[in-house]
């Protein structure tokens, strides 16, 4: 019988730590995006041309964790993102449920080339 318990507590234990883990990263997500969205009025005040250092001071950190392939897939020209383009990207404040899902800003040279609206495809 106390067989039986060491291992239903060793089992419940790992449990709950998965759990734990699990959630403590979509808080830890949900935060990464709160930090790093911006308003409409912040991506509208962007102006194509403005060093990225510029650009960049005046708002959050962007996210970190997007990557291209996850955005475009194989989608070589990065839904219309300028050649040779670095671009960031923001979460949208507030999250509406209908629209794009993120702000992205690619900089070419230095210098702002190109803000649009992009919406995440869904996993096929």
């Amino acid at each position: 019988m106390r067989k039986v318990f060491i291992v239903v507590a060793i089992v419940l234990t790992v449990l709950c730590g998965g759990v734990g883990w699990t959630v403590y990263q979509w808080i830890d997500l949900g935060r990464e995006l709160s930090q790093a969205s911006i308003t409409r009025e912040q991506f509208d005040a962007q102006r194509t041309g403005t060093p990225r250092a510029q650009v960049l001071a005046a708002l959050p950190a962007p996210l970190t964790d997007i990557t291209d392939e996850e955005l475009y897939g194989g989608d070589p020209g990065r839904n219309g993102a300028p050649s040779g383009a670095s671009c960031v990207y923001y979460g949208i404040d507030p999250v509406t449920v209908e629209g794009p899902d993120l702000w992205r800003l690619c900089f070419v040279d230095g210098a702002l080339a190109e803000k649009s609206a992009v919406t995440i495809p869904e996993k096929r």
